[in-house]
């Protein structure tokens, strides 16, 4: 591929990222006022979007890319996958267990990933995609705090 194609498929990653995290911060919002069709839907969102990164990755490992761009997606990848398996197949509910402290840091190990990702490819995307990933964070904590 050449580099401009590259750059494409980078920007397609970019803009995944902060889909994710902004269906995310709408998933966190939907739960916090009962709209639990609406979370699920932001739910089923964010993992098709994360599972889909898993094929980027594996083209850009494919055509020789560097490890980074390879590497950064396979957490978000594992993640979505888990959470598919999770929430929508099995339904648990794990996040009154032990498992939810594993759970949580995978989550945010796996969008740090995104967010380094989208520095690596430019600053500007990368300074974007940490803002999203902080009003995701704004919306899961905010039930905590207002209580």
């Amino acid at each position: 591929m050449e580099s401009f194609e590259y750059r494409r498929v980078d920007l397609t990653v970019v803009c995944s990222a902060n889909i994710i995290n902004i269906s995310m911060a709408l998933l966190f919002f939907a739960r916090m006022t009962g709209l639990f069709v609406m979370e699920k839907a932001f739910g089923i969102t964010a993992i098709t979007i994360g599972i889909g990164l898993a094929y980027i990755s594996y083209l850009n490992k494919k055509n020789g890319r560097n490890k980074s761009e390879v590497y950064l997606l396979i957490p978000i990848a594992l993640f979505m996958g888990v959470e598919l398996f999770l929430d929508y197949i099995l339904r648990l509910d794990f996040r009154s267990t032990v498992m939810v402290g594993p759970y949580v840091l995978c989550y945010y190990f796996s969008v740090w990933m995104l967010i380094g990702y989208s520095f690596r490819f430019e600053k500007k995307w990368g300074f974007i995609t940490l803002c999203t990933y902080f009003l995701n964070m704004f919306f899961s904590i905010y039930p905590y705090i207002i209580k």
